[in-house]
């Protein structure tokens, strides 16, 4: 018998044991190896996600219970999760700028939203990785990230593209695109992309106001203050959700780090700021920052209590993927702390908003912050301790003044290393007419400003001035929605509190201008203008309205002032260009225009009043190019079609004409002249119900259009109905038509009373059409 036989059978169950334990040890110790060696960092897929106005408090993740998020939970549960997280402005551009250069606003130069642009100067994030081989696409919700604004460098794919024209209303609310438009151009994007590597950016919108969830989560968050803002909060979790289930779907999520984190929160009534952009407490300025990595060092829920900022998202994403950052990043790589190799880089928070200074007047307020502390630096400043005091309410700079003179210090010995020399000083750049209108219609109502500071006159504490800017703020939300008599008595109330509020005038002038009460629209910017005669936004303000009244030649005036003011004004060269060409002055048209081209500001607006006088100056083939770079420019540009329907109508080309007149109308359905011309040129070409439709639909689309009135009246008197033309014939006359057409109405009545019998009444419209023709 052989000595293994021999065993008895409880020793050889020992050595099993015993082997059994010692292959569990060694799988371990080799599955402890394995998890202590860093993976290394490849050329992964990145997709950041930016949600717009979302603050970090109303997480689950971040403690808060009212509103569920599973995906986002989810992320953070596997993610690491940065619990002092900042933002550098409390507004969207701005913000974003920061965190796609890596730079602050001292820097970059971007301190608002609209009429501060980023430079092409600066290398971008998604500039950086499309040189390193990634495709790179991104995905905006909201006009204030429209590619004018410059953010869109570095992308083979921007989707902006914001239709002012489909709209009925044009209103904030109506403009905004949800989130669910922004995912599904995302993955139709990634679809294309996802061989890799790719970088997608998907902004969502939703947390900013108005907030109107679709349902479900509408009806799910209803009852108490702030439900609404709940209700965006767990569509943009679903949202995320999708996003994930698409990662799974295509095998990517080994493959692809994804970043959700926003540009800045919302104040929803802390310190008495309704919104943002005005304060910088941790309300509008604490964010979300979670990042989850396919790195197996990187994530198991690890949460850092430490500082960071947005402006590190740029290095820490560049580090992930093995690439170097620029030489002019300021943020610094977060990958030490993800790892745990770290517990705190020593980072110190720079927060800023000019907003209160360039748009009132008042003090700008600059801070900085650490995980324990944040000072603001005020007139009077204010310092807290997060920890203790994390919705900030009481204010302890009296009590620790050391504390506060070491930290203000800190901020200016900061913003003098990383700033650039007269930053502060520069002013927003002008819009041209078109973003005008369009950020006006988003309630932005002042428009860029900026307004001289007297510098020995101090400047008053943001905290003094917050029922004011609440006003002005709901004002622009009243705008927006229409309701203009109650925006007017709210600036009303603004000025007779502070009447040395310049944009406040400025406003006003607007509301009015919107509510046709043109004289005292007048009256509002001379009254801007008296206090500052170069406060550019109220003399652009005062020339529309010398335009509108019909006096050109005051209009003219103030464009050449704002030129003179700033040669680079685009909007008031096109306007005064447009000024001209309305008095056939084209020649002189096309050299403004050809000047705001050299300017820089070359869009499509531009190229189809160009075309126009190229057209005026029977120029055919040179109007028609025009045309063509305007539509490329902007296929759905308004009256773009109908200036090259236009062009086939004088070359004889009713067909074209046609063709392009509908084109029109598709684009611009409420274009009664397009509408108008139309239908005409169905009569001509034997098509009499098509041009009833047309000449109905111009008269529906501009009911004071007399001419229009005229011409069917005319049609409805040639298929007999004599009752239906005389009305409307009376109508156009009562509309007071030009000069050339006036006597067509009264040949209308006449012929229609000679059928009723009505001789003596035929016969005075007969003097009345003979009296107009020879005067």
């Amino acid at each position: 018998m052989s000595k293994e036989k021999g065993t008895p059978r409880r020793h050889r169950q020992g050595l099993l044991v015993a082997a059994a334990a010692g292959a569990v040890l060694v799988g371990a110790f080799f599955w402890l190896m394995r998890r202590a060696i860093p993976e290394p960092y490849r050329r992964v897929n990145i997709v950041l996600v930016t949600a717009d106005t979302l603050r970090a408090d109303r997480l689950p993740a971040y403690g808060y219970e009212r509103v569920r998020t599973p995906h986002l939970d989810a992320m953070a549960a596997e993610s690491v999760l940065f619990e002092n997280a900042s933002t550098v402005v409390p507004l969207t551009l701005p913000s974003h700028a920061s965190m796609f250069t890596g730079t602050f606003p001292m820097y970059h130069g971007v301190r608002d939203n609209g009429g501060y642009y980023l430079d092409e100067k600066h290398q971008t994030l998604a500039e950086t990785l499309r040189d390193n081989g990634y495709k790179t696409g991104g995905f905006v919700a909201a006009f204030v990230l429209d590619s004018r604004w410059g953010l869109s460098q570095g992308f083979d794919r921007y989707y902006d593209e914001f239709d002012f024209q489909k709209f009925e209303r044009i209103a904030l609310d109506t403009v905004q695109r949800p989130g669910g438009e922004v995912l599904e151009e995302a993955l139709g994007w990634m679809d294309d992309v996802k061989d890799g590597p790719f970088f997608s950016w998907l902004h969502f919108y939703d947390a900013h106001t108005p907030w109107e969830a679709p349902e479900p989560f509408f009806s799910q968050y209803q009852g108490y203050r702030g439900s609404r803002y709940d209700a965006e909060i767990a569509y943009v979790d679903s949202l995320m959700g999708e996003l994930f289930d698409w990662l799974e779907t295509n095998g990517l999520e080994d493959d692809t780090i994804v970043v959700f984190i926003a540009d800045h929160g919302e104040s929803l009534g802390q310190h008495k700021e309704n919104t943002h952009g005005f304060f910088i407490y941790d309300a509008t300025m604490r964010v979300p920052f979670i990042l989850k990595t396919p790195y197996r060092q990187l994530g198991g829920g690890r949460r850092v209590g430490a500082q960071v900022r947005s402006i590190d998202l740029m290095p820490t994403l560049l580090e992930l993927v093995g690439i170097e950052a620029p030489e002019a990043v300021q943020g610094t790589s977060l990958v030490p702390l993800a790892s745990g190799e770290m517990d705190d880089l020593g980072l110190y928070a720079y927060g800023e908003s000019f907003y209160p200074r360039n748009h009132y007047g008042w003090s700008e307020l600059k801070s900085i912050r650490n995980e324990s502390l944040h000072f603001i630096d005020a007139p009077r400043p204010e310092l807290f301790d997060v920890r203790e005091d994390p919705r900030q309410q009481t204010n302890l700079a009296n009590q620790r003044a050391a504390t506060v003179g070491r930290l203000k210090a800190k901020l200016d010995a900061l913003i003098a290393e990383l700033g650039v020399e007269g930053i502060d000083e520069q002013a927003p750049e002008t819009l041209d007419a078109e973003t005008q209108q369009q950020l006006a219609a988003l309630g932005y109502l002042g428009g860029p400003s900026k307004v001289n500071i007297d510098p020995d006159r101090p400047l008053a504490d943001p905290k003094d001035k917050i029922g004011l800017f609440n006003l002005i703020k709901d004002a622009g939300s009243d705008s927006s929605e229409g309701r203009i008599t109650e925006a007017i008595a709210k600036i009303e109330q603004v000025l007779l509190e502070d009447p040395g509020i310049l944009e406040a005038h400025n406003i006003m002038g607007n509301l009015l201008t919107k509510d046709g009460d043109l004289e005292r629209a007048l009256a509002a910017y001379q009254e801007a203008l008296a206090r500052d005669p170069e406060y550019t936004p109220a003399l652009f303000g005062l020339a529309l309205t010398y335009q509108e009244l019909g006096r050109p030649d005051d209009a003219d005036a103030g464009y050449r002032r704002l030129i003179e003011l700033d040669p680079r004004d685009s909007r008031a060269h096109f306007m005064l260009a447009k000024s001209h060409a309305n008095r056939s002055e084209f020649e002189k048209a096309i050299e403004l225009l050809k000047q705001v081209a050299d300017i820089g500001s070359e869009r499509a607006p531009l190229h189809n009043l160009m075309a126009e006088c190229y057209f005026g100056l029977k120029e055919l083939d040179i109007a028609e190019q025009e045309v063509h770079r305007a539509l490329e420019m902007n296929a759905e540009l308004p009256t773009a079609y109908y200036n090259l329907a236009l062009i086939f109508e004088e070359r004889g080309d009713v067909n074209a004409a046609i063709e392009a007149y509908v084109k029109e109308i598709d684009v611009s359905p409420k274009g009664f002249k397009a509408h108008f011309n139309l239908g005409k040129l169905y009569g001509q070409t034997g098509r009499p119900r098509k041009m009833k439709e047309h000449f109905e639909a111009a008269i529906g689309a501009n009911e004071s259009f007399a001419i229009g009135h005229l011409y069917l009246a005319k049609l409805h008197l040639d298929s007999g109905n004599l009752d239906k033309a005389q009305e409307l014939a009376s109508r156009g006359i009562e509309l007071s038509p030009n000069p050339s057409m006036a006597p067509f109405g009264h040949f209308i009545l006449a012929d229609i009373y000679n059928r009723q019998g009505r001789v003596e009444d035929a016969e005075r419209e007969l003097q009345s059409a003979r009296r107009l023709q020879q005067s």
